[in-house]
C-alpha cells in the first residue's frame, strides 16, 4: 500500500538535526525519569494516588486522605503516568515530522518494517526475561502479549510486566497512522486532529454515561489516540516553522501549576491526559525553538546526561519495572529512612541505566540494522516525487 504524500507548499525551514535530535533525547529523558520516579514512589509508598471524591463528586474527599499523601501526589515526581503521555506526544511528533522530512510517499511495508524492528525484538527479549522469571499469567496473557494486544483486555494488561500496556497501545497507534494520513489528505492536519478529538470526546462521554469503572476502556486507542495525534499535529507545525506556543516559560509554569491543582478535581480524572498532552505540546514547541545555548558547565553536563538517558529510554522502560521494589529494597538494606530510600532509588536507576546501555548497543541497534538490511534485500525502497498539495 502506497499513499501519495500530500505536503504543504511552504518549504520547510533549515533545521540543525544534531541539535534537534539532542533536544528530542532530552525530552525522552524527562519522560522516562517521570515514569521511573512514579514507579519508585509506588514501590516505596504503595498506590499513593487518589480517585475517591466527595459526595458532590467534583473534588477529592479530603477527609479520606492524610495531608502527607495529598502533598506527595501533587509533587512533580508523582506524575509518572504523564511520562507515558509525554512519550505518546513525542512519538506522534517524530513519526509525522519524519514522514514530512523524508520527502517520500508513504509505503505501508517500509513504515511497519521500521516500526517492527525498532520495537519488537527488544520487547520480545524483555517479555521472555519476565515471563520466565515471573510467569506469563497463562496462555491468554502470553498470546495477547506476543500480539501486543494485551492492553485491550482487563485480565492481561498488567500481567508479566505492568509497563508493557503502553507498548501495545503504541503499536496500535502505528496501525492507525495510515488512517490519520488519509484524514489529513482529505481534511488537512488541523481538521483531521479535530475529527480524532471528536472521537475521543465521544468515547469519554460514553464511558462516563455508562459508568465504566474497568481500566482498559479508559486507556484504549479510541480514548488516547488524540494524545498521539496532537503530537503529529505539532510535528507538522514544526516542519512548517509555525510556532504553537509564543509565550515565555513563566506561562508554562503557570499552566503546570493549574494542571497540578486539577488533580484534586474530577476534571483531572476525565481530561488529565489530554490536558497534559496540550501542556507537553506547548513545552516541546517552546524548547525546540530555543536558540540560546546552555552556557554553564553544570547545565551542559545535565543536558548531555539527560539526553543519554533519553537515548536509552526504551530499554529503561522495558526492563526497569517488575523488579524495581526488590532492587530498591536491596540498595536500602530494607530501611525505611527517607534519605536512605532516596539514595536507593538513585542507585536503582544507575543499575537500570547500565543495563540499558548494554541492551541499547547490543539489542536495539543491531535489530534496527537487521531490519534495514532485510528490507533492502527483499524490497529496495523507492523514492518518489512529492505532488504539491496544500493542506
Amino acid at each position: 500500500m502506497t499513499l501519495p504524500r500530500s505536503q504543504p507548499t511552504v518549504a520547510p525551514p533549515s533545521i540543525d538535526l544534531r541539535q534537534h535530535n539532542e533536544k528530542i533525547d532530552v525530552l525522552r529523558g524527562v519522560a522516562i525519569l517521570l515514569v521511573f520516579s512514579g514507579h519508585s514512589l509506588i514501590a516505596i509508598f504503595g498506590d499513593y494516588d487518589f480517585i475517591d471524591f466527595s459526595p458532590s463528586g467534583l473534588w477529592i474527599d479530603f477527609s479520606r486522605f492524610a495531608p502527607g499523601r495529598v502533598v506527595l501526589t501533587m509533587t512533580p515526581w508523582a506524575m509518572g503516568a504523564h511520562g507515558v503521555t509525554l512519550f505518546l506526544v513525542i512519538s506522534g511528533f517524530l513519526i509525522h515530522w519524519g514522514f514530512l522530512k523524508s520527502g517520500a510517499a508513504f509505503r505501508l511495508s517500509e513504515f511497519f518494517n521500521k516500526r517492527f524492528w525498532r520495537i519488537y525484538p527488544p520487547y520480545l527479549v524483555a517479555l521472555a526475561v519476565f515471563g520466565l522469571s515471573l510467569g506469563t499469567g497463562g496462555a491468554f496473557s502470553l498470546l495477547t502479549h506476543l500480539t501486543l494486544t494485551h492492553n485491550l483486555f482487563e485480565r492481561s494488561y498488567t500481567t508479566i510486566n505492568p509497563s508493557f500496556w503502553s507498548l501495545g497501545l503504541e503499536m496500535q497507534f502505528y496501525l492507525l497512522y495510515p488512517v490519520l494520513l488519509l484524514l489529513r489528505r482529505w481534511l488537512g492536519i488541523g481538521q483531521a486532529t479535530l475529527a480524532v478529538a471528536g472521537c475521543a470526546v465521544l468515547t469519554l462521554a460514553l464511558l462516563l454515561i455508562f459508568g465504566v469503572r474497568s481500566s482498559t476502556p479508559w486507556i484504549s486507542p479510541p480514548a488516547l489516540w488524540l494524545n498521539w495525534v496532537i503530537g503529529a499535529w505539532l510535528g507538522e507545525r514544526f516542519f512548517l516553522g509555525q510556532r504553537v506556543f509564543k509565550r515565555g516559560p513563566g506561562y508554562l509554569v503557570g499552566f503546570y501549576v493549574l494542571l497540578t491543582l486539577s488533580k484534586l478535581t474530577l476534571i483531572y480524572l476525565v481530561l488529565g491526559r489530554l490536558l497534559f498532552s496540550l501542556f507537553f505540546v506547548c513545552l516541546m514547541d517552546w524548547y525546540l525553538h530555543q536558540k540560546a545555548p546552555v552556557t554553564s558547565a553544570l547545565g551542559r553536563g545535565l543536558k548531555r546526561l539527560t539526553a543519554r538517558v533519553g537515548l536509552y529510554s526504551y530499554s529503561i522502560y522495558l526492563f526497569h519495572h517488575p523488579f524495581l521494589y526488590r532492587v530498591i529494597t536491596f540498595f536500602s538494606f530494607g530501611q525505611q529512612n527517607k534519605l536512605v530510600l532516596g539514595l536507593a532509588v538513585v542507585l536503582a536507576f544507575g543499575l537500570m541505566f547500565g543495563i540499558a546501555h548494554f541492551t541499547y548497543h547490543w539489542l536495539e541497534l543491531p535489530a534496527i540494522r537487521w531490519g534495514k538490511a532485510l528490507y533492502a534485500r527483499w524490497r529496495p525502497p523507492v523514492r518518489v516525487g512529492i505532488p504539491p498539495l496544500t493542506t
